[in-house]
């Protein structure tokens, strides 16, 4: 590892065209993320690929994205605001697909930018919080520029890279950006409540990020040997694992070990994950590959989405005409889940959203189905739980009018009888 003094130099000595792979998730270089954009005027418009940054994402602003060619395989809070708008190129994959698109070359890294802990005695830094794709890119053997950050857990499992294989470094001067507990109301809380009684001991849970998935898990503690493999984590997955209710004795693949592709939480969860045998990180080629997930006993697919048409097909991606998303992990988990022994795919929503309090149960899905309806086990909102594998195209429609809103219950009855 040299040490980079010059980030601008280096980025103005790319060719045309280069294409840089950023960190994805909460293990974003931020530093380095910065000195994209403070000199992406001074680049010959690379390609700039990003997943899931959860913090500002400087070179997504609208000045220095004009000389930028910004793709995202899942935009997180920090390019949201860029995809909609049209700065931000939308990747429309699911994690399970992104390995191989590297393992061919339909996309290849000239530059990656990493965020690591410091190397340890035997000259190995860690991956952190997050593994997702990056081992397909650095099997493409890019530049790679890393930001040592003495505050980036070192994780076990995957996670080991050589410092030798690391060109340039320079010092990270912030933590890993953190994950503040989502704020619930009761609402959330109701539908939380709805969803733990879907679940049973021994369960291998998947869940995502937000209120609605970290009151989920907060409901499940009175239950015994869960499991969990996830393509993301929270600080919300600690008190069942610090209490023994997730245990991991069900399952199969790594019996006794919490497996994710990622994490994200607060620098205390961050410490609790430092050197923790019992939390293994892999990339989304082990964690989201269908015939692993479907060999997975029990496994639970507890997914959020925006919309539910009247057959149980869904759309986590876009609302009130507005791109808000792209499909992520959702359509391998939910499938994994359905092909599972025991296993079963549930999908959340709260049934009415936006100012006009429109329905989230609809007659026709606004944006594309992200999962299709024979991925679907049960819907679940505030008003109840609408069970569909198995039934008529009739019982699934009655199934999900009767967890509309009662508003709105009505004409969808109408919608579903025309």
């Amino acid at each position: 590892m040299k040490p980079l003094q010059d980030p601008g130099a280096l980025f103005a000595s790319l060719p045309a065209g280069a294409t840089i792979v950023l960190h994805s998730g909460f293990a974003e270089p931020r530093g380095l993320a910065r000195a994209l954009a403070q000199h992406a005027g001074a680049m010959r418009r690379p390609r700039v690929v990003a997943m899931m940054p959860m913090g500002h994402a400087p070179y997504a602003d609208p000045e220095p994205a004009s000389h930028l060619e910004l793709y995202t395989f899942f935009p997180g809070k920090g390019l949201r605001a860029a995809l909609d708008a049209g700065r931000a190129r939308a990747l429309r994959h699911p994690l399970s697909a992104i390995p191989p698109l590297f393992d061919a070359g339909e996309w290849r890294a000239d530059v990656l930018l990493l965020q690591v802990s410091p190397p340890d005695a035997t000259g190995h830094v860690s991956l952190g919080v997050s593994v997702d794709y990056m081992r397909a890119v650095l099997a493409q053997r890019p530049l790679v520029v890393a930001e040592v950050n003495p505050r980036m857990p070192r994780t076990t499992g995957d996670t080991l890279l050589a410092a030798s294989a690391i060109d340039w470094c320079m010092d990270a001067t912030e933590p890993p950006q953190d994950l503040a507990p989502a704020a619930a109301d009761a609402v959330d809380e109701q539908i939380a409540r709805n969803v733990a009684g879907l679940v049973r001991d021994g369960a291998v849970l998947q869940a995502g990020i937000g209120a609605l998935p970290d009151r989920v898990l907060g409901s499940l503690g009175h239950l015994r040997h869960l499991g969990l493999h996830s393509g993301v984590i929270t600080s919300a997955v600690r008190p069942l694992i610090e209490s023994g209710a997730i245990d991991n004795s069900s399952k199969r693949l790594k019996p006794g070990v919490c497996v994710t592709a990622m994490a994200g939480g607060t620098q205390a969860f961050y410490d609790f994950l430092h050197r923790n045998a019992a939390i293994e990180f892999h990339p989304c080629s082990l964690t989201h590959d269908a015939r692993v997930l479907a060999a997975m006993d029990g496994l639970c697919a507890i997914n959020s989405v925006l919309q539910v048409d009247l057959q149980g097909s869904a759309n986590a991606e876009t609302a009130g005409g507005r791109r808000i998303s792209l499909p992520g992990g959702l359509p391998d988990f939910a499938t994994g889940a359905r092909r599972a022994r025991g296993g079963v795919s549930i999908l959340a929503l709260r049934s009415t959203a936006g100012r006009a309090a429109a329905s989230s149960i609809v007659a026709r899905l606004d944006g594309p189905a992200t999962v299709v309806a024979d991925q679907v086990d049960f819907v679940v909102t505030e008003h109840g739980v609408a069970a569909l594998h198995g039934g008529t195209a009739a019982a699934r429609a009655a199934a999900l009018v009767a967890v509309a809103h009662p508003a709105h219950r009505d004409a969808l009855a109408r919608a579903a009888h025309a």
